[in-house]
């Protein structure tokens, strides 16, 4: 085979083959592993929207990189049933490990960095990512597939839940 007709197959070839690799796996199959920008925060019953103004109507409060959650406030109120929330409107999970102890986590997947719905099982302590169904321990430390959650300081007063992103 001459030089020319390589390059003539090689063009054909760079030129088809993604065409025919798109019909076969279709989109799904580019848009699973996305970056995340422009997923958006869904979720289950545990879903916590709560105001992205962070005012004291919607239980919580920003100044910088700390947050004061009312765990009094009806928006939390699944915190303190369940025992953990997706905190959407600041991409964190929540977790209570006691009437005295909470954990939080950034709600970023450490595989790919989606904003994702997250379930817990509690008889694992395990979240798990609703888009790629990878799971994560919640001792700050086990990675799962693609790294640890990121942890968030966390400090108790009263009924103040102070996270420090």
């Amino acid at each position: 085979m001459s030089e020319k007709e390589k390059n003539k197959r090689r063009e054909f070839l760079n030129h088809v083959c993604p065409a025919v690799a798109m019909a076969f796996l279709g989109v799904p199959a580019i848009q699973s592993c996305s970056s995340g920008d422009d997923d958006t925060d869904t979720g289950s019953g545990n879903n916590n929207g709560g105001n992205t103004g962070g005012n004291t109507d919607a239980g919580y409060t920003k100044s910088g990189n700390t947050i004061t959650i009312d765990l009094n406030h009806s928006n939390f109120s699944n915190l303190q049933s369940q025992g953990w929330i997706q905190f959407t409107a600041e991409k964190m999970l929540i977790l209570k490990l006691s009437s005295s102890s909470y954990k939080a986590f950034d709600g970023r997947c450490p595989h790919q960095g989606v904003h994702t719905a997250w379930s817990y099982n509690t008889s694992n302590n395990r979240f798990t990512c609703g888009q790629h169904g990878n799971s994560y321990d919640t001792d700050c430390v086990t990675p799962g597939n693609g790294g640890v959650l990121t942890c968030y300081n966390t400090t108790l007063n009263g009924s103040s839940l102070v996270v420090t992103t």
